[in-house]
């Protein structure tokens, strides 16, 4: 689909009206399409095979530069959160008058939505290339702030949980999750960073040094993201070694527990180890009142160890 803006309206065109010769100085032209359709228009804009190649392949990476040629800008942009099925990822073309997003993988239709989004967010009479390719990359970092307050509300809980004492068994698999998440966000945001100050660079001078602004505003937004999300790797981290402090408490006063057991029951075995010594000469080994005077005996000791550890604060 592709829609042609002239200074004063938004029309709905056709392929052939891309290549349509009456054009003014406010026209151009911005389309959403598939790679299959890319592939048909490829030959016909003069785009590079190679460009064409890598939407058509599968895009691994977060980290990738943006390509700028004498008459075109390309980048492949891959964005999480999208789908539970996986990330989502497009690539976009600037070309003189021309701007094109290519649906590499949408699967909940998030990205199309933010380009329709774009499209009406600026009046036909006020529609420049610069202020829609501005609104549709800001449309992918939409509400990005209020989740990551959410993430960082959640950390602020899990962290009380482990203050209280109460995290589950399943605390590291949780934190692990969510550095993965956090890693993923930082490197999308590093991504757009660098698609925000390549745009802003203008080297091939596809755009107005007057509309360079509205990428100066994006670029100083997704690194505003860039900066929380590091700051929430930071809290995770701390989160970490507090969750570890936790466990060695627990396991010190484990520890602790079982050195009292040791010392209150260290007098006991050595008066075991005496009288079980069944010397011929031992007065109480035929006394009638030998075995509960010393069972007796090694009660007192117990109570006397009790009360020397409490007093020392060592129970």
């Amino acid at each position: 689909m592709f829609y042609r803006f002239d200074g004063k309206s938004r029309t709905v065109i056709g392929v052939n009206g891309l290549f349509d010769a009456e054009s003014s100085d406010k026209s151009f032209v911005a389309g959403y399409l598939s790679v299959t359709e890319l592939e048909e228009l490829a030959p016909r804009l003069g785009l590079p095979a190679t460009t064409v190649q890598q939407c058509r392949e599968e895009v691994r990476y977060f980290r990738n530069s943006m390509e700028v040629g004498e008459h075109y800008s390309f980048a492949t942009v891959k964005r999480t959160g999208g789908s539970d099925e996986g990330e989502d990822c497009i690539a976009f073309y600037i070309l003189p008058r021309l701007f094109l997003v290519v649906d590499i993988r949408d699967s909940d239709g998030s990205i199309r939505a933010g380009f329709e989004g774009a499209l009406r967010r600026f009046p036909a009479p006020a529609a420049q290339i610069e202020r829609l390719i501005f609104a549709f990359l800001d449309s992918m970092i939409e509400g990005d702030g209020r989740m990551l307050e959410e993430l960082e509300f959640t950390f602020s809980k899990l962290e009380e949980n482990v203050l209280r004492d109460v995290a589950d068994d399943d605390f590291t698999i949780r934190l692990l999750h969510h550095k993965q998440y956090l890693l993923l966000l930082h490197n999308y945001y590093e991504q757009l960073i660098d698609i925000g100050e390549s745009l802003s660079e203008n080297e091939n001078r596809l755009f107005k040094k007057s509309e360079l602004r509205h990428f100066r505003r994006f670029t100083d937004k997704a690194e505003r993201l860039c900066r929380n999300v590091s700051s929430l790797r930071e809290q995770l981290g701390q989160l970490r070694e507090a969750y570890q402090s936790m466990l060695d408490l627990r396991l010190n006063d484990i520890m602790k527990t079982f050195t009292v057991l040791s010392a209150i029951f260290l007098p006991l075995s050595l008066i075991v180890g005496w009288y079980g010594m069944n010397f011929t000469n031992m007065p109480e080994l035929h006394w009638k009142f030998g075995y509960p005077l010393v069972t007796l005996f090694c009660g007192i000791v117990v109570l006397i160890c009790i009360r020397i550890f409490k007093k020392h604060h060592w129970m």
